[in-house]
């Protein structure tokens, strides 16, 4: 009997979510000359001539003559001048675009990174805009500013692009139109100087253009336009029901870190999952011990990381341990992940040997699960060493250079107390003894400074026995050479207590910055649900997200009219301007969060969540932290998101709550 064909579900919501948006078709090439904006400028003067309203939000002509002739009679939206330091750019007009609202916007250069100011750090975040007001867009882009792409490209020419685009904003596309010739016709472009000038152009052909590459960036772009034409058939034979064979439910899992290999994982972790249409997560996981010693540029790195694997589709999950391979695995095993990649970095024998290898342990213990181990050099897994001397140039803690001077200068009197009062009773005391008793000061040393300080303090101590008490005495001379295996057992000693006094505080001090975290939670549940107006709610909200996050905070919410206003502050309130207003009120309009620290209106002083609900954004959450670095805290950030949805739930509860009571009444 033959099955019964049945839609799936799922495709078919989430072709109805695509419904009232605009539809993206990308003019795709392999590399810059080969006529993407010629080829998007014709279609948009096909459609003109249909009767459709057509406008250019922005086109590079590159002076090329053909180009600039196409754009004749094309309707033409001027572009908006931006100053930068002391020169003036000139970037799309996205809000006279929405406010024309006209059937088709052309927007050149996807991947182009807008001057610092503009509403948007990338221009695909502007087009997106244009998409979510149901405007449809015809825009251009090369094969080598795909995101997942951006490791092979390097590879393959030798030149790291710097400006990507998440594959997200391709998969989601309407039409890509793949615009090629071939590598011969694109060079004799260049010579004959239809893309770059003449001393740019002959650097492009030594360099970038040469044949073999134009060729390789060919197949990648031929390649991913294939498989984008079977997802699409795969997506049109799901929503109708006909029957296929189907891939089965893979899970990959990538592991990250703060390394820049890190981002190389996530692509190949991309690839790897669309290929296989496959769910994928991106994995961090934190041991105690490093907790909170990271210093400002490893936080940076990770942010970005974490943005990259966003930003490329992936559920990120950030985990805390010791032991990295039980985490990773304790999770794939809970997730049924099928699939692990894992980076292995270029280490020696001997430190394998004394730290151990995570890959092996996750190999040996994967049971059934794929892994792919993908090799890095020492420069891409950013392995560093930081001189004192550029320890404050680079933003790195001193701590983690040198502890405070006050134990090295306390090291040597130690020493000097116990020569002064071992010496009048060594004879009785006997050399066993003593050397015991010198393990005191670096047990204290440990207990009370570190791991550093201990070390440092025993070597101290075992020059000092040497040279006082060890026989011949006042001579570095060991005349028993097992004195020696004394002197190595302080070494340890100073080591191993150090490393697990080190290990005890920084876990006491996370467990209790989580403890005062959660607390914090429970506190502004307890206290919202207890009270029933608005403004003690809002009050209790404010004082309760400013004192936990440590930030000047804000709270927004809509009059009558629907015009954003002030409702409440922490008291500190001296950066809500105009400005950071218009922030405010994007964010209730898109429901998205923007602000500090975010790709939306980054240069803004504060960070803005919207207050979602069911029934809609309720307002708008700011907060400007006190220190700069703690816009880049994932847990801190993870924290307020976890804030802005009780405040959201707890003012549409009054709200109903209002509601209800009026109505009442009224009857």
């Amino acid at each position: 009997m033959e099955k019964e064909k049945r839609i799936d579900p799922d495709e078919l919501l989430a072709s109805l979510e695509k419904e009232g948006l605009g539809k993206l078709t990308i003019f795709l090439g392999a590399a810059a000359g080969v006529g993407k904006t010629y080829a998007m400028l014709e279609a948009a003067k096909e459609k003109l001539s249909e009767g459709m309203d057509v406008v250019v939000g922005l086109a590079e002509t590159h002076g090329r003559a053909e180009t600039k002739a196409l754009l004749e009679g094309l309707p033409v939206i001027p572009t908006k001048p931006q100053d930068y330091k002391g020169k003036t750019f000139y970037e799309m007009d996205l809000d006279a675009i929405l406010a024309r609202r006209p059937q088709i916007a052309l927007v050149d250069e996807l991947a182009h990174t807008n001057v610092a100011g503009s509403r948007h750090k990338k221009r695909f975040m502007d087009v997106q805009e244009l998409l979510a007001a149901g405007i449809n867009v015809y825009t251009t882009l090369n094969i080598q500013h795909l995101e997942t792409l951006n490791d092979i490209v390097a590879q393959i020419t030798g030149v790291t692009v710097r400006e990507t685009v998440p594959d997200q904003i391709l998969e989601t596309a309407f039409q890509i139109q793949l615009i090629d010739i071939p590598p011969e016709e694109l060079i004799q472009r260049l010579k004959d100087g239809k893309v770059y000038v003449a001393g740019q152009a002959t650097e492009a052909l030594k360099n970038f253009f040469r044949p073999g590459n134009i060729n390789a960036l060919r197949e990648l772009a031929l390649r991913y336009t294939a498989k984008k034409v079977d997802r699409q058939l795969e997506s049109y034979m799901r929503v109708h029901g006909i029957a296929g064979p189907w891939p089965t439910g893979e899970k990959v899992l990538v592991c990250i870190s703060a390394s820049p290999f890190s981002a190389k994982l996530i692509r190949v972790a991309k690839r790897m999952a669309a290929s296989q249409n496959a769910e994928w997560f991106a994995v961090h996981v934190e041991p105690h011990l490093h907790r909170l010693s990271g210093n400002e540029a490893d936080r940076d790195s990770m942010a970005k990381n974490l943005r990259l694997a966003e930003q490329l589709g992936a559920e990120i999950i950030g985990l805390t341990g010791d032991d990295i391979a039980e985490e990773i695995l304790h999770l794939a095993a809970k997730r049924n992940v099928s699939q692990i990649i894992i980076g292995k970095p270029e280490h020696t024998r001997f430190w394998t040997f004394v730290h151990g290898s995570v890959v092996d342990k996750v190999i040996r213990y994967s049971q059934g699960i794929s892994i792919h181990v993908i090799p890095g050099s020492q420069q891409e897994t950013g392995q560093r060493n930081y001189p004192a001397e550029r320890v404050r140039k680079k933003g790195i803690s001193p701590q983690l250079v040198h502890s405070s001077s006050v134990p090295y200068i306390l090291a040597p009197l130690l020493m000097i107390l116990m020569i002064s009062i071992i010496t009048p009773i060594s004879s009785f005391l006997g050399i066993v003894n003593i050397s015991m008793l010198f393990l005191l000061p670096v047990l204290f040393s440990a207990a009370r400074w570190g791991r550093l300080p201990a070390v440092i303090t025993a070597a101290m101590g075992v020059i000092t026995l040497d040279f006082f008490f060890v026989p011949p005495i006042f001579t570095f001379t060991v005349a028993d050479i097992r004195y020696v295996l004394s002197f190595a057992i302080f070494m340890l000693v100073g080591i191993i207590t150090g490393t697990l006094s080190d290990r005890l505080k920084k876990q006491i001090n996370y467990s209790r910055q989580r403890e005062n975290r959660v607390s914090a939670l429970y506190a502004l549940s307890r206290d919202i649900a207890a009270v029933s107006q608005l403004d003690d709610v809002l009050e209790s909200i404010v004082n309760n997200v400013s004192s936990t996050l440590e930030g000047q905070v804000v709270l927004l919410l809509p009059n009558e009219k629907g015009k954003l206003i002030l409702q409440r502050d922490s008291g500190l309130n001296n950066f809500l301007n105009d400005s950071e207003l218009a922030v405010a009120s994007w964010v209730f309009d898109k429901g998205r969060k923007a602000g500090k620290g975010t790709e939306t209106l980054g240069a803004a002083t504060a960070l803005y969540l919207p207050l979602s609900t069911e029934q809609g954004v309720q307002g708008v959450l700011g907060i400007c932290f006190n220190t700069t670095e703690a816009q880049f805290d994932s847990e801190r950030i993870r924290l307020l998101e976890a804030f802005a949805g009780l405040t959201a739930m707890a003012i549409n509860r009054i709200k109903l709550s209002e509601q209800a009571r009026r109505t009442l009444l009224t009857d």
